[in-house]
C-alpha cells in the first residue's frame, strides 16, 4: 500500500488570494457605484479580519 503524505496548507497563499479577491471586489463595487468611498475603511477592515480568520483556519487543519 502506498502511504499518502500530508501536505501543509499554503497559508500565505490563502491570505493573499483572499485579500486580492476582496480588493478586486471592492474595486468593482466602487467602480459601479454600489459602494461609496466613505465605506472603504470598514470594508477594508472586514476584509483583513476575514483573511486572517481564513489563514488561521487553514493553519489549524494541518
Amino acid at each position: 500500500m502506498s502511504q499518502q503524505r500530508k501536505t501543509k496548507p499554503d497559508v500565505p497563499g490563502v491570505v493573499a488570494g483572499t485579500v486580492l479577491t476582496g480588493a478586486a471586489t471592492i474595486w468593482m463595487l466602487t467602480d459601479n457605484g454600489v459602494l461609496q468611498t466613505d465605506d472603504l475603511g470598514v470594508t477594508s477592515a472586514l476584509l483583513l479580519v476575514a483573511g486572517g480568520l481564513l489563514g488561521l483556519a487553514a493553519s489549524r487543519r494541518a
